[in-house]
């Protein structure tokens, strides 16, 4: 588990209740209409941006905002680097052996390392390479769009539950002593919508967005190491493109 992303919204939170507690009564910040309003309001509009599943599995993507970071770039390059130093000194079909450990590092690795052993055309393989490529884009950009999209409608709707509770107040203007309670539960629904995509969609949109960008580009690596062991390339060669690609300076320690 990413304890960092763990600490960070959970202690968002809990400053939060902590604040509250220390400032009064929590139990006059907890309304649930106010809270229907926030997030049912949030996730029914999103139904009309992205079809159900899309949404549902753009929701539970969160577990990945809590997941342990992907592989460590220079272990990685190293593992990619061992795999074309083989090929080279043995010959691809020795790799065939390794095919289980590939599929184990990426699914996308497996599945080009098999059409290369099983010697399909390069470009061929490139190009399915590409299409899988584009699909996993499109459904990790959906995973961060959902949550930006929520992180959007949280607050808007935050503000729609307090006009609504401020005209039901206006409607009480004969009665003076229920104008403060009237206004403290109108602003209560803003403040959800605010804590909600502060602490919770704006964080966890930003970490999807990191993961999205850093997986493609560990999968743009397994395209590379195939080129690279169809052409012959040096390892070293190898090495410095997925350095370069990895965002690894030369040097730098694991």
């Amino acid at each position: 588990m990413d304890i960092a992303t763990l600490i960070g919204i959970l202690g968002a939170f809990l400053l939060l209740i902590i604040s509250i507690a220390l400032g009064g009564s929590p139990l006059a910040f907890v309304n649930i209409p106010s809270l229907l309003i926030v997030i049912g309001g949030g996730f029914a509009a999103s139904l009309s941006s992205y079809p159900l599943k899309e949404l549902l599995n753009g929701v539970k993507a969160i577990g990945k905002a809590f997941k342990p970071g992907l592989p460590d770039p220079l272990e990685h390059i190293d593992f990619l680097v061992d795999v074309v130093n083989k090929a080279r000194k043995n010959g691809i079909l020795a790799l065939e052996s390794d095919i289980d450990s590939f599929y184990e590092k990426d699914q996308l690795f497996g599945d080009i390392m098999r059409m290369l052993i099983d010697g399909q055309d390069i470009e061929e393989i490139k190009s399915n390479a590409e299409t899988a490529l584009m699909k996993i884009d499109q459904d990790l950009s959906t995973e961060v769009s959902v949550w930006e999209a929520l992180g959007e409608l949280f607050p808007a709707f935050g503000m729609i539950g307090t006009l609504i509770g401020l005209i039901q107040m206006l409607q009480n203007l004969n009665d003076p002593s229920a104008l403060g309670p009237g206004m403290a539960v109108a602003m209560i629904t803003t403040l959800y919508g605010a804590v909600l995509a502060n602490a919770l969609c704006v964080p966890v949109s930003k970490k999807l967005k990191y993961y999205k960008d850093l997986s493609l580009l560990l999968k743009e690596s397994y395209i590379l190491t195939v080129e690279a062991i169809n052409s012959g390339t040096n390892p070293n060669v190898l090495r410095g493109k997925l350095m370069s690609l990895l965002g690894v300076k030369a040097g730098e320690e694991m």
